[in-house]
């Protein structure tokens, strides 16, 4: 599961049978907090494909995040399908 980014409060991640069986997508969750579960967004569409425990205006701020980065997160989705290192990306 690499940690592909963080902001603020939210890290965005991927699983590793993601990478290998589904379209390029991020996970994302809060860094506070118990037993959450992680947002997914699809990184060509910017589609939720599930909320998770972020709220509305959470997931937004995510979406934006990764709307402003679409082309470097997909490049590390595409890292981690082939198996190559990830740096995570600190977004502003």
């Amino acid at each position: 599961m690499p940690k592909i980014a963080v902001y603020k409060f939210l890290t965005f991640f991927i699983f590793a049978s993601d990478a290998l069986n589904e379209p390029p997508n991020l996970h994302i969750v809060k860094e506070k907090g118990n037993r959450q579960r992680s947002a997914k967004v699809w990184l060509k569409s910017l589609k939720v494909a599930e909320q998770g425990t972020l709220t509305d205006k959470e997931l937004n701020q995510a979406i934006n995040l990764i709307k402003q980065n679409q082309t470097v997160l997909i490049d590390a989705f595409n890292k981690v399908k082939n198996g190559q290192k990830v740096i995570t990306i600190k977004l502003k």
